[in-house]
Parts: structure tokens; C-alpha cells; sequence
């Protein structure tokens, strides 16, 4: 069907209250796009036209089910589920070419107090843009999950030194300091970081999430640039910005 090539075949059709068969001969003429695959599928028969299949709305329902059970609705991201997955993959391939990995673990820091003051509305907002900006930190050949509330995980699978994941988690540390603008809002986040590497800081999924958890835990209390978050209402307070200091 790929080449655009009109083909005809017989369907054979019971009809359920005649309790007749039916022989039809179909025409299947996909309609094709300038990259050469089918947008559109029109089924014809002798008697005129059966049918009009658009080819990708075809493909996204039946792909949808699977997209909801391995994506997180809300950032589109990888779930835990996933994530959990391709770290398995890891293991295997880490394991048979004797090869290093990382995996980080990042929370938003300050996200709850915005998430009550301003609610859900622009809570979801702000996860959202935060799920972009910590995938631009990234490559593609990583992986960004979110796991749940404001915690997310990068699985690194080329990062052989300390020195690499430090890279990635600057990047992304500097694009989330910047402040997100969200209905009439600029809201300030921090982020606290934890990695932990394959085989040195645990030999499973479970033992590397968890030090890189337990990593973020002592990491957090470190830091101290990024410990305020400055909430501005434009629409309240023209003149200046109510800070909400933890």
C-alpha cells in the first residue's frame, strides 16, 4: 500500500437478517503524502464508494491506549511505569558491555506553596513548562519520567563520570531558575538534584532510584540560592512581589 497502488480484493459479507452471502469486489486506493505514505484510504466497490479511512487518526486511536499507559497525562513525559522499563533495558545493556549509567532524581522545590496559594490551575501550568525545560537539558538518546507530584527522573545512559551528570543537572538547574510566567503570575522555582551511578551506587533499578532519592534528600538541604520563592501578581501588586520564604 506504501507505493499508492490501487488493489483490489473480495470480501465475502453475511447479512445477518437475510442470512444471504454477499461477494464484493473492493478497491483500496490509499492517497498518499509527499513523503510518499498514506494519508487516506477510499474503499470503492462496483456499485461506488464504501469508504474514506483517514490513515492517522486510524493510527492514534489504537495508539492512544498504550500512550496513556507508559506517558504522564498532565507533561506528556514518561511514567514511572516507562521509566522503570527502559532502566531495566539498562541494566542488561550496562551489564553485558561493562558500562557506567546515571540516574538523577530531581523535586521542584517551593512548587507546593505556589501549587496552594494559586491552585491546581496554575499549579498544572507551571509542571507542565517545568517538564519542557528539564527535557531541553537533556538528549534525545536520555529519558525525562515524571514520577509523580513535583518529583521527576532522568535516566542517563552514557554518563560515565560524575562530571557528566553534574553538566546536565547545571543546565537544567539554570533553565529552571529562570521565572515562569503563568496567568498573570511570575512564579520562581528551585530544584534539588540527587544522581546516583550504575554499578557503583546500587546494581538494580530499585537500589539506583533509591540512592538517587536518598542523594536529592541530602542535596537539598545544601543549597541556598535557590530556597525563596518570589510570587509577583501583576494584576494585584504592580508595585511589587509577596515572597513566601520556607
Amino acid at each position: 500500500m506504501k507505493e499508492g497502488i490501487p488493489m483490489r480484493h473480495f470480501f465475502q459479507l453475511l447479512g445477518l437478517i437475510a442470512l444471504a452471502e454477499l461477494l464484493l469486489m473492493v478497491t483500496v486506493d490509499p492517497m498518499m503524502d509527499a513523503y510518499g505514505y498514506p494519508v487516506w484510504i477510499r474503499a470503492m466497490t462496483d456499485a461506488g464508494l464504501l469508504a474514506v479511512i483517514c490513515v492517522p487518526f486510524m493510527m492514534s486511536f489504537q495508539l492512544r491506549p498504550m500512550q496513556m499507559a507508559y506517558h504522564d497525562p498532565m507533561t506528556g513525559l514518561p511514567n514511572r511505569q516507562l521509566f522503570n522499563d527502559r532502566l531495566a533495558h539498562a541494566l542488561v545493556v550496562a551489564k553485558r558491555e561493562q558500562r557506567s549509567f546515571a540516574v538523577i532524581f530531581l523535586d521542584l522545590d517551593n512548587f507546593k506553596p505556589i501549587n496552594d496559594q494559586f491552585g491546581h490551575r496554575v499549579g498544572d501550568v507551571v509542571l507542565k513548562l517545568a517538564a519542557v525545560r528539564i527535557e531541553s537539558g537533556v538528549r534525545e538518546s536520555d529519558t525525562v519520567a515524571r514520577l509523580g507530584g513535583d518529583e521527576f527522573a532522568i535516566l542517563l545512559t552514557d554518563a560515565e563520570s560524575t562530571a557528566d551528570a553534574d553538566r546536565v543537572i547545571r543546565k537544567i538547574t539554570v533553565a529552571l531558575s529562570r521565572p515562569f510566567e503563568v496567568r498573570g503570575h511570575t512564579l520562581e522555582l528551585g530544584v534539588s538534584a540527587g544522581v546516583a551511578f550504575y554499578p557503583a551506587d546500587g546494581v538494580s533499578g530499585m537500589e539506583l532510584v533509591d540512592a538517587a532519592d536518598d542523594a536529592m534528600y541530602r542535596n537539598k538541604g545544601l543549597k541556598k540560592t535557590l530556597d525563596t520563592v518570589a510570587i509577583q501578581d501583576n494584576s494585584l501588586q504592580p508595585s511589587g512581589a509577596d515572597s513566601i520564604q520556607l
